[in-house]
């Protein structure tokens, strides 16, 4: 087997600590054990999902079991464990973020700092053209963990390793990168690259429940039963989206890291150790561009003002909390025409001329009020064409 990207993967079917931590440390001992990757002293950052301020029961961040138990072995290890993220938009008040994720009661109990990335500063990066800003305290770390959750995404289709490193980015600069790639292929591309300035890490993956459908945040939980964990990101979603019933290759972060040589993407240069238990009738997220490359290239061009996907509103659900306008990088969002005088709650209507199906809309709704609107002729050209 040399020469393989190694995946650890045991089976774990609740979220009890005593499981969890058992799960966690038969990964990690099949690995060599964690005191391979510490030495006493060692200042180790825990970087979980912290997508939305949601208790761990929705199943949207990482659950606060997995971070106790990662702290443990790292104490056990000989390193100084600290935990920190970047929500999916800034918010001011990231202690309410902590403390609905159940991270707040957990590094209380423990003693571990919880390390706040907008306020720490960040250092300046540069790939393939693109400035980056990463978060200080993730570079100043001898050993990053990055804890992510199995769950679907409406624009990459797959968040899990890779992408969870975009939360290593602070602040609001997150939005703008997906302003500057609205295309889900350049945005997967800037993904890439914030993973890459962020190697090497290890990674441990929270896949006890994970997402499926219109994830990473309005999809449904479902059970995975599993731990893993491995020093090679792309190996790991890789396996994990084949594990799940798909090619690891249509995942747009998969496929880019492996041209890349970032990771491995081929399963028969992984050596997977464990086994993964079996996962039936997985449910993707509605494919938002692919189903037009079945059309030809001029008629799609006149086809296109018909055929659209794109991000709605539900007022049934919508709270008015105005999460969504505040977190689009195109400013798309925008209070109706019509307003009675003084009136400070609305429902935000979108300028789609300005909408650039970024979906950081859907992403960051705490009610999953947004949800992807398609025309009748994209409902009929899918139905034939399969591709729903």
């Amino acid at each position: 087997m040399a020469g393989k990207s190694q995946v650890s993967v045991a089976q774990c079917q609740s979220y009890s600590l005593h499981e969890v931590q058992k799960a966690t440390k038969t990964c990690m001992d099949s690995l060599g054990g964690l005191d391979s990757y510490i030495n006493p002293g060692d200042t180790v950052l825990l970087k979980p999902n912290l997508l939305q301020a949601k208790p761990p029961e929705e199943y949207i961040t990482t659950h606060p079991v997995l971070v106790e138990a990662v702290i443990n072995l790292v104490r056990d290890a000989g390193g100084m464990p600290q935990v920190g993220d970047s929500p999916g938009a800034f918010d001011r008040d990231i202690e309410r973020y902590w403390e609905v994720a159940g991270l707040t009661e957990v590094c209380k109990r423990l003693d571990v700092e919880l390390v706040n990335f907008e306020t720490a500063g960040s250092y300046h990066k540069t790939r393939n053209g693109h400035d980056y800003h990463i978060a200080k305290p993730v570079l100043d770390a001898d050993l990053l963990i990055n804890l992510p959750k199995i769950k679907t995404h409406g624009l990459t289709i797959f968040t899990c390793a890779i992408k969870n490193l975009y939360g290593t980015v602070p602040g609001f600069t997150k939005v703008e990168y997906h302003k500057q790639a609205p295309k889900p292929s350049e945005f997967a591309a800037r993904v890439v690259d914030i993973f890459a300035v962020n190697q090497p890490c290890l990674h441990i993956v929270d896949g006890v429940v994970g997402m499926e459908g219109s994830g990473p945040s309005a999809g449904d939980p479902r059970k995975l039963g599993m731990i893993l964990a491995g020093t090679d990101g792309v190996a790991l979603d890789s396996f994990i989206t084949h594990t799940l019933g798909r090619n690891p290759l249509e995942v747009p972060t998969n496929s880019i890291a492996y041209e890349q040589g970032l990771g491995e993407a081929d399963l028969k240069m992984i050596n997977v150790i464990g086994k993964a238990p079996v996962v039936d009738n997985f449910k993707w997220p509605p494919k938002l561009s692919s189903t037009l490359e079945i059309i030809p290239g001029p008629l799609a061009r006149g086809l296109m003002k018909f055929w659209w996907t794109r991000p709605a509103i539900n007022p049934e659900k919508c709270n008015q909390c105005k999460r969504c306008q505040e977190s689009c990088p195109t400013h798309a969002l925008r209070k109706p025409g019509q307003l009675s005088e003084g009136q400070k709650l609305y429902i935000p209507e979108f300028d789609y001329d300005d909408c650039i199906n970024c979906l950081c809309c859907m992403e960051m709704c705490p009610q999953k009020a947004v949800y992807h609107d398609k025309s009748l002729l994209y409902n009929v050209i899918s139905r034939f064409s399969g591709s729903e």
